[in-house]
């Protein structure tokens, strides 16, 4: 026959973080079924620790911890499951859920059907004097989060009750209450609880306390067992005494006694451990019913097994509205999603591309000086002639004004000066941006130039018929910009006088000719050029941003952790968040590219279906990559630190600034392994050139953007595996 299976059974335990003091210094406990156990200790002395190893949490260094006749997080094992219910030292609850929203989450997360989950608040609500149902976790007072708490862990009925200090800070009269009620739970259900407390004397009321100090059990009975052992009238003497034996090294050999008992009793555990957990033996039970359940332990039509396993879509669906809460009660991330990619998309097109305005240009002219003078400044006289070697049929007047009125203001606002050396002092102090200077015999020497190009060699001739230009070239942008229309101007204005003075305009150009652009056009804005590498690096990294802080939220609020006590699984929180964030990216490539293409008018020339998908993709990559840094992370600052750190490179490398041909080879190399670099290249084709899917060219970057993302999912799954262990 065997004894009543114990509900836990701890033997040398031992845990310690880093190199620090043992927690946990071989400690063994024992607690039967339908009872409530007492922790007892300070501050520090290590019970929250025992416990999260009792619910597959943490992990031993060393011994051995069994639950309800298994090893949490082997297979046949109870925890983590909804056998257990488990309320953190910490409130552990989702910020954004109401009352009820959280009572519906852990209640659909073990199995519970909505009704039964709203008749049970009613009865939790009740008894806990809970706040209101639909005001939120993060608005309520730390006693009322913890009623809520408490609420949670007792909803679905577990089997096992692991209470962490749960009267802390609660009312007098509520604390009795609960007490009250936890006394009754194991004496009409057989719940077996586990509770901790600073309260020493409240904890009179279980019935076996275990007083841990230092990683040990000081002692382990009932309490008037201890009070009548230690001849003291309280619990706290006691605790004292027994401090007191432990500090001078002279605590009695209490649990050789003890240990021979868990010993008799491992080869049951044991054996438990090999069938279902759902497999209640009684102590009239015999070893050969006990190898028959073993035996049929095997069978895929297990009954134990259907009740283990809840529904994972009813899992999937708690996961689900979670995040949805999460979401929509931030305005943070409400703010983030929807708002940020729109003043993003502006700023760009708004601030990259246009023309400069508001600039100063010197001019110091000798010839007609500030061009109000007479009304014939910049005019051309054409009179013909009969006499073939007559060549002087133009008389040009001033025709330094034509060329200055031709590009301001339009380009540049004109400040005159008297001398060059005063106009490139100005350019020295940051007042104008360059200085145009014209000879005071400019129009003859120009005409003469222009019109004895081949006979007339005269230096003076040549050098008074140029437009001396100096220009502030420290800012290139601005510098290449004025260069430009200065060129454009001088062959408008070049045109214009050969047709005045019936000459083909032919005569005004270089002997070569730049015909109409094979793919973009003369004037395209830099921002159109940007635009397929901006999109791309928006996407991904604006899913990045919000992905790697998710898990890391989850985690500091302890929600996770509480989540896979309860028997979630770590796949099922990552694949729920996976698809709430891509509602999320939809949204935001939703506006990207309908502020792109609709307000700004970006020109696409291939199919916006595969436009669409590319950018989807990038911002699915730029999740997943986000998903990584947030489950290897174990801080905000540090998440925050990776995701900018990576934002620049990313950018700079991509060819979206700067052509990755004006790289060294062995960057260029780098810069091609980046998850945005050749993507970029591919939707540049599509936007200018027209390409399709099956173009060499547009496919290599879908391919290379999905080997990413299949490769940093892996790596997500593959983390979260290494994290458990």
């Amino acid at each position: 026959m065997l004894p009543q299976p114990e509900a836990i059974v701890v033997k040398n335990a031992k845990k310690r973080y880093g190199n620090g003091p043992m927690i946990l210094n071989n400690l063994d406990m024992n607690i039967t079924r339908g009872t409530i156990y007492g922790l007892l200790g300070a501050s520090g002395s290590g019970k929250s620790t025992l416990l999260s190893c009792i619910v597959g949490i943490c992990k031993l260094d060393a011994g051995k911890v069994w639950v309800l006749g298994g090893q949490p997080g082997t297979i046949n094992s109870s925890v983590p499951g909804p056998k257990i219910g488990y309320m953190p030292q910490d409130i552990s609850l989702v910020q954004e859920f109401s009352t009820l929203d959280a009572l519906y989450y852990f209640g659909r997360i073990n199995g519970m059907k909505d009704c039964d989950i709203k008749e049970k608040y009613i009865f939790l609500s009740n008894l806990l004097q809970l706040p209101p149902k639909n005001r939120l976790i993060k608005q309520m007072s730390g006693g009322q989060q913890r009623r809520i708490s408490f609420a949670c862990a007792l909803l679905h009925e577990p089997e096992l009750l692991i209470l962490d200090e749960p009267t802390v800070g609660l009312d007098p009269v509520i604390r009795d209450k609960i007490w009250q009620f936890l006394v009754n739970l194991t004496k009409t259900n057989g719940t077996t609880i586990v509770i901790t407390t600073h309260y020493i004397e409240e904890a009179k009321q279980s019935d076996i306390i275990g007083l841990l100090r230092n990683g040990k059990l000081l002692s382990e009975t009932s309490p008037d067992e201890l009070l009548e052992k230690c001849h003291c009238e309280s619990l706290e003497e006691a605790f004292l005494m027994l401090s007191q034996k432990q500090n001078t090294h002279q605590i009695d050999e209490q649990n050789e006694q003890k240990d021979e008992e868990i010993d008799e009793q491992l080869d049951e555990i044991l054996e438990i451990n090999k069938f279902d957990e759902n497999c209640n033996l009684s102590s009239t039970e015999n070893f050969e019913k006990t190898e028959k359940i073993e035996s049929s332990n095997n069978k895929k039509t297990n009954i134990s097994k259907f009740k283990k396993n809840i529904k994972i879509n009813r899992r999937f669906e708690a996961l689900m509205i979670k995040n949805f809460y999460q979401l929509i009660r931030h305005p943070g991330s409400i703010l983030f999603a929807i708002v940020f990619p729109i003043v993003q998309v502006y700023l760009f097109f708004t601030a990259i591309g246009n023309d400069p305005r508001g600039l100063k240009i010197g001019i110091v002219n000798n010839e007609a000086g500030n061009c109000n003078n007479s009304m014939n400044n910049g005019k051309i006289i054409y009179s013909s002639s009969n006499n073939y070697d007559d060549y002087n049929t133009c008389t040009y007047i001033d025709l330094s004004c034509r060329f200055i009125n031709s590009f301001t203001p339009e380009i540049a606002d004109a400040v005159y000066y008297n001398d060059i050396n005063t106009a490139i002092d100005s350019v020295k102090h940051g007042n104008i941006m360059g200085v145009i200077f014209f000879s005071d015999n400019f129009s003859s020497s120009f005409y003469n130039r222009t019109n004895d190009i081949i006979l007339n060699d005269d230096d003076k001739n040549i050098i008074d018929g140029n437009i001396q230009v100096s220009l502030d070239m420290s800012n290139q942008q601005i510098g290449l910009y004025l260069e430009k229309k200065l060129y454009e101007v001088f062959y408008k204005t070049f045109d214009s006088i050969m047709i005045e003075c019936h000459k083909s305009v032919k005569l005004a150009h270089i002997p070569m000719r730049f015909e109409k652009p094979i793919f973009g056009s003369n004037n395209q804005k830099y921002s159109s050029t940007m635009a397929p590498g901006f999109l791309l690096t928006s996407a991904f990294f604006l899913a990045t941003s919000v992905a790697s802080s998710i898990i890391i939220s989850d985690r500091h609020e302890g929600i996770w952790n509480r989540s896979l006590t309860q028997g979630v699984k770590t796949s099922e929180i990552l694949i729920a968040h996976i698809m709430t964030q891509l509602i999320v990216i939809i949204i935001q490539v939703t506006l990207t590219l309908s502020m792109t293409f609709l307000k700004f008018d970006l020109e696409c020339r291939g199919s916006m279906i595969t436009v669409v998908s590319l950018v989807m993709i990038s911002g699915i990559c730029g999740m997943s990559y986000g998903f990584l840094i947030s489950i290897l992370c174990t801080s905000h600052t540090i998440a925050n630190f990776i995701t900018t750190g990576s934002f620049y490179p990313v950018i700079l490398l991509c060819g979206c600034i700067w052509p990755i041909e004006a790289m060294p080879m062995l960057l260029q190399w780098f810069s091609l392994l980046l998850p945005t670099t050749i993507p970029s290249s591919s939707l540049k084709n599509i936007l200018d050139r027209g390409y399709t899917f099956y173009d060499p060219q547009v496919y290599q970057g879908f391919f290379v953007m999905s080997g990413w993302t299949a490769a940093l999912v892996l790596f997500c799954f593959f983390g979260l595996r290494a994290k458990s262990l």
